[in-house]
């Protein structure tokens, strides 16, 4: 009986394991997308995460994901902010 079921745990955690539960800007439809988050801890600190995605296709008809993200921080006090800014592109195969 626990060989069995320590069996069937086993399988049920591997199949866990391999199912992709991340959210994926080619799942989207045709569009524009945004996201925004504003935070401030404890101690002052700002916090602004940004995030616009653009789908669409290009011109072989693929799918193509357009994700441009803004990260801004800024601790109590003057002239310490600091952005970081990334753009990623995704294109369907």
């Amino acid at each position: 009986m626990y060989k069995h079921l320590s069996i069937c745990a086993l399988a049920a955690l591997s199949l866990s394991a391999c199912s992709d539960d991340r959210h994926s800007a080619l799942d989207l439809p045709p569009g524009q997308y945004h996201h925004e988050t504003n935070s401030t801890d404890a101690y002052g600190t700002s916090h602004s995460d940004k995030e616009t995605t653009t789908v669409g296709y290009d011109a072989y008809g693929n799918k193509r994901a357009v994700v441009q993200k803004k990260d801004t921080t800024d601790p109590r006090g003057l002239f310490n902010k600091q952005t970081n800014e990334s753009t990623t592109v995704i294109d369907e195969r």
